[in-house]
């Protein structure tokens, strides 16, 4: 049974946001995004984002409390997805393999680049890049724990600090330079790297 919540002036249902308010709020998450990139966050209105969008203040207190609830939500989608992204590559599927799920990786970021620009760029919202860092760390760890179960667990951690840092470097550099490679380019040259370091270069 559908369960239905009345607050706030929308209509909203258990299987799902009514349309208009997904759109109304993905309105104003790209409007963040693009302003963000002219100014820090912290310096953005709500007068100023329901003017550049085109909705009245009112509109945007039915959805959210402030600027900064705004970006909360919009980090957390985000995060929600890459999630939901590594967590379709299990450990057992990974075994010699690893391309799927960095290029599948690769295709998020740039789905989601203007933000993702924001963060390695242009070094905003540090705190975003701080989780979604101790995600892949975790799931690095655990998984190379999985996939060479003999391995000693202190040189798997200064392993998958080291692959973190590296990665992070190609995805700032893909992300500047306007994502010119494809994520299944890119993907392919990751993986190289990282099952075959400098001999890439010869």
């Amino acid at each position: 049974m559908t369960t239905l919540i009345f607050g706030t002036g929308w209509l909203y249902s258990s299987k799902g946001k009514n349309r208009s308010v997904q759109r109304t709020q993905a309105l104003l998450k790209d409007g963040l995004t693009e302003l963000m990139q002219t100014k820090p966050v912290q310096n953005i209105t709500v007068r100023e984002l329901t003017d550049y969008v085109n909705l009245n203040r009112g509109t945007f207190y039915l959805h959210y409390r402030d600027i900064q609830d705004l970006l909360e939500h919009l980090e957390n989608d985000i995060l929600d997805e890459f999630i939901e992204i590594t967590n379709a590559h299990q450990p057992q599927d990974m075994k010699g393999k690893s391309f799927p799920l960095i290029c599948d990786l690769y295709k998020f970021l740039e789905k989601n680049s203007d933000f993702v620009k924001l963060v390695l760029v242009n070094n905003q919202e540090q705190n975003f890049m701080n989780r979604i860092k101790e995600i892949i760390r975790e799931r690095c760890v655990n998984d190379w724990d999985e996939i060479f179960a003999n391995a000693d667990p202190r040189l798997s951690e200064i392993y998958s600090s080291y692959v973190l840092s590296g990665c992070i470097g190609i995805i700032e550099n893909w992300i500047r330079n306007g994502t010119r490679q494809s994520p299944e380019e890119l993907a392919h040259y990751t993986e190289d790297i990282m099952l075959n370091g400098l001999n890439v270069l010869k």
